[in-house]
């Protein structure tokens, strides 16, 4: 079977293509080896959320079995929803688990000729996927001479500028070559309470035709043979909004909270912007190469062309250095202008990225109350500060510092795939706002939206009140800024039906939240998305802690979308889980796809147990007892599901029996430490293991997490200030997923 070289992989999400295969061992995709058959693409966007399913068909056309990677970019308001891959005919669904425990199902599958599907955010660990808008998909195995067939769906809030709206699907290559469909699809259905008018595709590769158009509603296919993506498939249209106008979305399941979104569509004003000082930064760093680079000076020149004469403007280019071609802002003659970007024109990439001594430069030129400071990059930082949290944290502390008239607005325009997202999101919080525009995607809309922003005034105060107050619970903004023309939009839960008023701005709407309502199905998802949003800046912020991403996991798998901490895994029917099992542990736990409704357990000691149906955690579960004497090693469950035709399918799983504690081997950079030093810990453990703490006396507990280019489990912690010197034992605990617990003792010094 063949695999990709790790550096290939990395290569691959470095410079990520948009729904592609790289086959085999090959460094790129090829297709000779592997082509893309069929595409269909079916796009429905409710009420500014578009919900969009991909299915592709790949054709093999060479012998023996191949492993891929599929790549794709997505929008940052994007959630995937829904991941499936087919053995032959059969259409095995994505179930979504714990990352790490999805990644050690598929591995023990693939290796039992089991047709799996992996997919997650980026590729190497929770901490890259926070910063990453790149899925992957490992695809195991693609038959000799056959096909493979693939299924994705996510989700994605549209926002509204100037009462226009733009969408995309990502088709358009990056690094590769084009990518040619032999047979592609695509379906249109939009549908808005606002009316829609100026509604067109994007693009001259794929002409819709206009099946139905109506004030409400516009739906329109394409179909092609042999077609090119050489672009992104897109629509623009504009919403017809004179005035505020505020409207509200339901969905309840009677089993569950109900959900709303309310929207507030404000009318767009023509106030007369006052002269500006634009202080811009460029990112010049060798991580703005090829596509990156020529899209930032654009996003540049457009901003500086926009300038009027009587605007003032100062050029910060960095890298690992900082070379601000303004000493202090200049009139933004039209020869100040040219001499600016001759200047870009003629520098070269080089080097990291020192963005705190960038960011500190601008600060110090920033001065009047009609200030911007407007960066143009990816948001990585290789020196100074890198930690996302304790970046945001300096600025905005040093921005606090300065005095209130002086404070700039912080404007961000991020370029890229691999763009730092969470960090370009908190420079923003500084009284800005942040754009962000893929490395292929279609740049017009968004960055003239941008651009028509910089000088403009958002609305102040604007807030959703909801009444009875007692009612509602965990109310997000979708939108964090909203200026003139733009639409606002808030989702929250509601406890109990009844009557309610939502108020925002002079709009106020009254409705009876309903009992029981299947309309936008896409609320609980918006709504749960949103709150993982605010957990993981607070992790960002504040470093991990364990109940946050508890409740990452549980809102992941129970509305069913992907986040850093977890995947989707596509296998068989039935996931036994936990697949280790102490002996005398009474619980069996199965997960299973939407259409079964009974599983019965056939124990190989003679035990026949039914399960029963957890529907808070979407599991099947029984209590049973294995034998004490059972020994140790791997045995085989027969599950019988029956789905709701009455059709009974037996799955063959298996579990470990595990009563041997984990095997635990720590590693000291050194046995001697002063108080206040760092202790690098390097451990490894059996491969059963769940979790590695390590413990030394007035410290706190260290989690230690997988680092795959260390193959081995790493961490940190600090020798407590007041620690008095002598010697210690280090503490190391391992649990595997049967809570069997192995430790290690090392002996540490502290010096004086």
């Amino acid at each position: 079977m063949a695999r990709l070289w790790p550096l290939l992989f990395t290569a691959a999400l470095a410079c990520a293509d948009s729904g592609v295969i790289i086959p085999g061992d090959k460094p790129e995709p090829d297709p000779k080896v592997l082509s893309l058959a069929e595409m269909d693409i079916d796009v429905l966007i409710d009420n500014q959320v578009a919900r969009v399913r991909i299915k592709q068909i790949f054709q093999s056309h060479v012998g023996g079995n191949l492993e891929g990677r599929y790549l794709i970019a997505l929008p940052s308001r994007s959630a995937v929803s829904d991941f499936a891959v087919w053995d032959d005919v059969t259409r095995i669904p994505g179930v979504i688990l714990e990352r790490r425990r999805a990644e050690e199902i598929y591995q023990d599958l693939r290796w039992q000729a089991i047709d799996p599907g992996l997919l997650q955010q980026g590729e190497r660990g929770e901490d890259e996927a926070r910063r990453n808008a790149i899925f992957s998909a490992r695809i195991v195995p693609i038959p000799g001479y056959g096909t493979k067939r693939l299924e994705m769906q996510y989700h994605e809030t549209l926002p509204v500028e100037e009462l226009q709206s733009f969408f995309a699907v990502p088709l358009r290559p990056d690094a590769y070559r084009v990518q040619t469909a032999g047979r592609l699809s695509i379906r249109v259905d939009l549908r808005s309470r606002h009316a829609l008018k100026d509604f067109q595709p994007a693009g001259a590769l794929y002409p819709l035709r206009i099946e139905e158009r109506s004030a409400n509603r516009i739906r329109g296919v394409f179909q092609g043979t042999n077609v090119n993506l050489a672009e992104d498939f897109a629509l623009k249209w504009t919403l017809d909004g004179a005035k505020d106008s505020l409207q509200l979305l339901t969905h309840r399941d009677p089993q569950d909270s109900g959900f709303f979104q309310a929207s507030l569509l404000t009318a767009p004003t023509s106030a007369a912007i006052q002269p500006r000082t634009v202080i811009a930064l460029l990112d010049t760093s060798l991580s703005m190469q090829a596509e990156k680079l020529e899209r930032s000076f654009r996003a540049l020149e457009s901003l500086l062309r926009a300038l009027k004469p009587q605007d003032k403007f100062s050029l910060i280019l960095f890298n690992s250095e900082i070379n601000a071609l303004h000493t202090s802002p200049v009139a933004a003659t039209p020869q100040a202008i040219d001499a600016a970007l001759a200047a870009v024109r003629s520098m070269r990439l080089r080097g990291g990225t020192n963005l705190q001594g960038a960011l500190e430069t601008a600060l110090s030129q920033s001065s009047g109350r009609n200030s911007f400071l407007v960066m143009i990059g990816d948001g990585g930082s290789t020196r100074g500060i890198v930690h996302n949290g304790k970046f945001a944290s300096w600025y905005n502390a040093r921005w606090q510092q300065m005095p209130a008239p002086a404070r700039p607005h912080t404007y961000v325009f991020g370029i890229g795939d691999d763009a730092n997202l969470p960090l370009l999101k908190m420079l923003a919080r500084n009284n800005g706002i942040m754009e962000w525009v893929r490395t292929t995607e279609p740049i017009e809309f968004k960055l003239q939206s941008f651009l028509a922003k910089v000088g403009r005034r958002p609305i102040e105060g604007l807030s959703l009140r909801a009444e009875p107050p007692a009612n509602f619970d965990m109310i997000y903004p979708l939108e964090e800024t909203t200026f003139p023309g733009s639409l606002a939009a808030w989702v929250g839960q509601y406890k109990t039906p009844g009557p309610a008023t939502f108020r925002a701005a002079s709009q106020s709407v009254s409705v009876n939240l309903p009992t029981q309502s299947t309309e936008h199905e896409h609320l609980p998802r918006t709504w749960a998305r949103a709150r993982v949003d605010a957990l993981l800046e607070k992790i960002e912020r504040e470093g991990e802690d364990q109940s946050s991403i508890d409740e990452i996991i549980a809102l992941s798998r129970k509305y069913k979308f992907v986040t850093p901490y977890t995947s989707f895994l596509a296998a068989p029917r039935a996931l036994l889980r936990p697949r280790l099992i102490r002996p005398g542990d009474p619980v069996l736990r199965v997960k299973t796809d939407a259409s079964i409704v009974s599983v019965t357990a056939l124990f190989p000691f003679g035990l026949v147990k039914p399960l029963r149906y957890l529907k808070d955690e979407d599991t099947w579960q029984t209590r049973f007892l294995a034998p004490v004497d059972m020994p140790d090693g791997t045995h085989r469950v027969r599950l019988l599901l029956r789905d709701k035709q009455g059709h009974v399918y037996p799955e063959s799983k298996t579990f470990v029996i595990a009563g041997k504690p984990p095997v635990v081997r720590v590693k000291l950079d050194r046995a001697q430490y002063h108080r206040g030093d760092k202790v690098e810990l390097r451990v490894s453990a059996s491969q059963t293991t769940r979790t590695i703490t390590a413990r030394l006396q007035g410290a706190a507990a260290v989690y230690l997490r997988w680092n795959p280019e260390m193959k081995s489990n790493t961490g940190a912690l600090y020798v407590p200030a007041h620690l008095p010197a002598g010697r210690y034992k280090l503490s190391v605990s391992a649990e595997d997923m049967a809570h069997n617990i192995g430790t290690q003792e090392v002996p540490l010094e502290v010096l004086p």
